[in-house]
């Protein structure tokens, strides 16, 4: 990361002079301090990039932090900064005992790792393994960091599993109050803090985290609860620990009422 600040009205200028090029902004200490300028070129934010639109940038990984590149397009007719690339790399296999090759399509960011810079345009590459000759596609990187397909492959499979993360689907129902000065309040608050960290919790887990937490009585009353539910086992812990908010609510209630219905 530069210790120094960035001279933007230099910057645009050899933007300016060279055209659909990206060149380095600068390095930032965060992702969101980099978000943010980059964001301020495209729109015109800063002055030396203005009027709107004339600029193109993005914020990248970079191994001191986030940088920022940018070229200028105005007049130009180039599409936005490509984020990713699909590519076509062979796969050697890592197991013990594996012999040959295949070749396999995967995602990749379409910026060098190391430095945040596009990476070189792919081409196809024609090589010989086994006696058999085949095509996968090639890059070279104009930072002069250059990729090997073993660290591909492994971006690949990160990005792949960052994606199937991020589309699991969430349980349903919104938050999960505790009454206040419940019987059972310290035991759903047991409850929803271990969701936090496992949100799929079935009840066994729940009622065992109860146990160690010396709320046998809330144990008692989730055993209870899993006898009388048709789902037994599979009984959520967002279920047990509603069902002790709803244990608590109407306990609430004969007591507001004085016990009348």
């Amino acid at each position: 990361m530069s210790s120094t600040a960035a001279d933007h009205r230099a910057i645009a200028f050899k933007l300016e002079s060279q055209r659909g090029t990206e060149f380095l902004v600068h390095v930032y200490p965060s992702s969101q301090s980099g978000q943010a300028v980059a964001r301020g070129i495209c729109t015109g934010k800063y002055p030396s990039y203005q009027p709107a639109g004339a600029f193109q940038a993005i914020a990248s990984q970079h191994d001191d932090g986030t940088a920022v590149w940018a070229r200028y397009v105005d007049g130009l007719d180039l599409p936005p900064i490509a984020r990713e690339m699909t590519v076509r790399v062979p796969d050697y296999g890592t197991q013990p005992g594996y012999e040959g090759v295949r070749l396999v399509e995967v995602t990749i960011s379409a910026r060098c790792p190391r430095c945040g810079g596009p990476r070189g345009a792919v081409r196809k590459d024609h090589f010989v393994r086994d006696g058999a000759r085949m095509v996968r596609d090639a890059w070279h990187n104009g930072c002069g960091h250059q990729d090997d397909y073993q660290a591909v492959l492994a971006e690949a499979a990160r990005r792949a599993k960052q994606v199937t993360k991020t589309a699991e689907p969430q349980p349903r129902g919104g938050e999960i109050e505790p009454v206040q000065g419940g019987r059972y309040e310290k035991a759903v608050r047991l409850i929803v803090e271990a969701l936090k960290a496992a949100p799929w919790a079935r009840v066994r887990v729940a009622a065992r985290l109860l146990e160690e937490n010396g709320e046998r009585e809330a144990a008692d009353a989730v055993r209870q609860f899993i006898g009388a539910s048709a789902t037994r086992n599979n009984t959520s812990a967002r279920a047990v620990a509603r069902y002790l908010v709803h244990l608590d609510s109407n306990a609430a209630a004969d007591t507001s009422t004085g016990g009348q219905k």
